[in-house]
């Protein structure tokens, strides 16, 4: 069988399917309708495909109404991986000029300015403050969202790597990963953010790269190499590099009770999730308290593959339920491991609960050996 007509076969079979992943897909929490679930969303390529429809603007808004999550591949018998087949199909959408307006703008801010955000590139990274020349060097890949956005997130990073010995470079010549563009279909703007980082990384000698954010982990260690940029050197998640020396962390006493909310593009799609619980239990000296969508089952923050830029009112709603689940454990305390998590639940939670990035709960340890959960 062609690759074409393999995925006539799993668009066909999702397409058929009794939903049985509809009660975990975010975005039919937050719309209540079938269009935006898996099953809506092939029915739309199977029609395509088939000839019976065309995709038509509504149906361009459904395939963007998509988290690319994947909570749909953890129910499914068959595992069709439906996400990665809308965002073949946005890839198509942006080839023939297709794509919400919303999108051209990500791509032109990144095309002008090496950040989604629209942001001076000149003030990506000249803020932050470095110590230690001494010890092995380590890149620090910040991301934009820690840059711009989550600025505690990039200068707590530093000051950790250098508690523990190590020598931090920061390149202002970074550009954004090309996450952002890669999951909403614009691949060929992407591709040059990556041969820029490849070309910029492999130059500075080091030891290893390590990266605070879940999509630029995804992009630089899966989307690189699928596209031919390989890295000269290993990238690693902050989770896993202060797991791999988490003995030389401080062991906290947190009164409070710690949940951890695990990012889609570090847990579903990178196959990390006890790296950083080992982490937080160390610093707060207690076990994690789960919520009852966890690991796997973790529900998205709603921040994800565009979702927020072109639906902001539904991403805020699929955020918003995800704060009240850990509040009805009684919580005081979300961890997560990703600034796009951090902006999105901190935003939500309306002071109900504190929200921090890894680092930021590991620096508070590291300063206080007593973290603050309120």
């Amino acid at each position: 069988m062609t690759e074409q007509g393999k995925i006539a076969e799993q668009v066909r079979m999702c397409a058929a399917c009794p939903k049985m992943c509809r009660h975990v897909c975010p975005t039919f929490f937050a719309w209540r309708s079938d269009a935006p679930t898996p099953h809506g969303r092939a029915l739309l390529l199977h029609q395509e495909i088939t000839g019976l429809r065309n995709i038509d603007e509504r149906g361009v808004e459904v395939l963007y109404q998509c988290l690319e999550c994947s909570h749909c591949l953890t129910w499914c018998k068959p595992e069709i991986d439906i996400a990665s087949l809308v965002e073949n199909k946005r890839c198509d959408l942006v080839k023939s000029g297709r794509q919400p307006s919303g999108v051209n703008r990500l791509a032109n801010f990144v095309k002008e300015t090496h950040n989604p955000f629209g942001e001076k590139h000149s003030k990506r990274n000249d803020w932050l403050k470095t110590g230690s020349l001494n010890g092995p060097k380590i890149i620090y890949f910040s991301g934009c969202t820690a840059a711009y956005r989550e600025k505690s997130i990039a200068q707590d990073t530093i000051s950790i790597l250098e508690y523990l010995g190590y020598s931090v470079a920061i390149t202002p010549d970074e550009w954004c990963c090309g996450s952002p563009l890669f999951r909403t279909g614009d691949t060929a703007t992407g591709l040059k953010q990556a041969s820029h980082n490849v070309e910029v990384l492999n130059d500075i000698n080091a030891e290893e790269i390590i990266v605070t954010c879940p999509g630029c982990y995804r992009a630089l260690t899966k989307d690189y190499p699928e596209n031919g940029f390989e890295l000269d050197k290993p990238v690693q998640h902050i989770s896993e590099f202060l797991n791999r020396l988490v003995d030389k962390l401080p062991q906290g006493d947190t009164n409070g009770s710690v949940t951890f909310h695990d990012p889609c593009h570090l847990g579903r799609h990178s196959g990390v999730y006890d790296a950083p619980r080992a982490v937080i239990e160390r610093i707060s000296g207690n076990p994690i308290v789960e919520m009852e969508r966890n690991r796997e089952n973790a529900m998205c923050c709603g921040n994800g593959a565009g979702l927020r830029t072109l639906f902001p009112e539904h991403a805020k709603m699929i955020g918003s339920e995800r704060v009240r689940q850990a509040l009805n454990i009684n919580a005081n305390c979300i961890v997560t491991s990703c600034p796009f998590c951090k902006e999105m639940l901190e935003a939500q939670s309306e002071r109900r609960v504190a929200v921090f990035d890894l680092p930021e709960f590991v620096m508070q340890g590291i300063e206080s050996r007593n973290v603050k959960t309120d």
